[in-house]
């Protein structure tokens, strides 16, 4: 009896130091660690704001051979979703909620039964380099996750290090040339971002297009009958996305084939990219663009404002002899019916290069 009143005695005096320590622990978890990039802020920007990209760089994908990830949503920047399920890490879902482009991007986390976190990385560029800072808060309950987490902090701070110094040896492995001012990175189709706003003197970019599957309508017509007929095709394409795919997969586009100056006629391509092959209806295709260089920039106002940015597109080609290898793309970051003012309106405008 005296053992078993001297243990009871032991285990009372445990858990209420275990409640005692736990109530002078921090009620909110935080973690944060850094890393200096020798490159401009758009190559680990980039490679944080597309999902996908994490794959090259995530200390949370690497050696796991049970990890299956699957994407949901845009390719990139708020919305954009990722899943996963592991054998050792469980399940979850990452979702991009703000994305405020070469400055800060918020993920929120769910782990299900295991709780909700939220995440956060910073940019800074200063002299062509960026520092980056990735990390991560939570509100703790009280006793047992105070205790968890303050045991768990070494550790997360040692697996946030280990992200940092593989998203530098990612982002500084890409070919960089600032003597030319190009950026070059990875991105998808539909790229999310606001480089620089320059119409007299625009900025250029150098970009490599991930595979994206697009639905396509094929059309032509002049200039004055091009609004109504993007408006005809963009709404058949939702309506057959909407059959037959779970969401589309990023911003509307436009494929050029040819256009007239003269007659102001243009062969085109309505497109919206999707997550995956079908067998496309009726006047709609659907087919996977390839992986293909391309040289970019950023319109800011009305579409009908745009050939400064073609020209000075055509110009950098021809001074650095590069060869066109398909036509024009166009991409509307901005939706007219949720944006009226046209002045607000981004197009990014992309030339394919061999």
């Amino acid at each position: 009896m005296k053992f078993l009143k001297i243990t009871g005695i032991i285990i009372v005096v445990l858990v209420a130091v275990f409640f005692i320590i736990a109530a002078f622990l921090p009620k909110n978890f935080h973690v944060e660690q850094s890393v200096v990039i020798d490159r401009p802020v758009e190559y680990p920007f980039n490679m944080v704001n597309t999902l996908v990209n994490w794959e090259d760089w995530s200390p949370f994908l690497h050696n796991d051979s049970t990890l299956v990830n699957s994407y949901t949503g845009p390719a990139s920047g708020v919305g954009s979703v990722m899943s996963w399920n592991s054998n050792k890490q469980g399940s979850g879902i990452m979702k991009i909620s703000e994305s405020i482009p070469l400055e800060k991007i918020i993920t929120d986390l769910d782990f299900g039964e295991q709780g909700t976190s939220t995440a956060y990385f910073k940019f800074e560029e200063k002299d062509e380099k960026t520092t980056v800072y990735w990390g991560m808060d939570a509100t703790t309950g009280y006793p047992v996750e105070r205790v968890v987490y303050a045991l768990m902090k070494s550790s997360m701070e040692a697996v946030f290090n280990k992200g940092m110094q593989s998203l530098k040896s990612v982002s500084e492995s890409i070919s960089y040339k600032p003597e030319k001012n190009e950026i070059i990175s990875s991105v998808p189709l539909l790229k999310d971002g606001n480089p620089e706003k320059s119409d007299k003197s625009p900025k250029l970019y150098t970009l490599k297009l991930n595979d994206v599957f697009i639905a396509v309508i094929k059309d032509s017509c002049t200039s004055s009958e091009m609004a109504k007929a993007m408006e005809k095709d963009y709404g058949q394409l939702m309506n057959y996305i909407f059959q037959n795919h779970n969401e589309s997969f990023g911003k509307p586009a436009t494929v050029w084939y040819s256009y007239d100056q003269e007659t102001t006629f243009g062969v085109f391509e309505a497109a919206i990219p999707v997550g995956e092959m079908s067998s496309g209806k009726d006047n709609i295709n659907v087919y996977k663009i390839k992986p293909n260089k391309v040289i970019a920039g950023i319109h800011y106002g009305p579409y009908e404002n745009t050939m400064y940015m073609y020209q000075a597109i055509m110009k950098y080609l021809k001074d650095n002899n590069l060869e066109e290898d398909g036509g024009p793309i166009e991409i509307y970051l901005n939706d007219p019916s949720t944006e009226p003012n046209p002045d607000k309106w981004e197009t990014v405008i992309m030339f394919q290069v061999k």
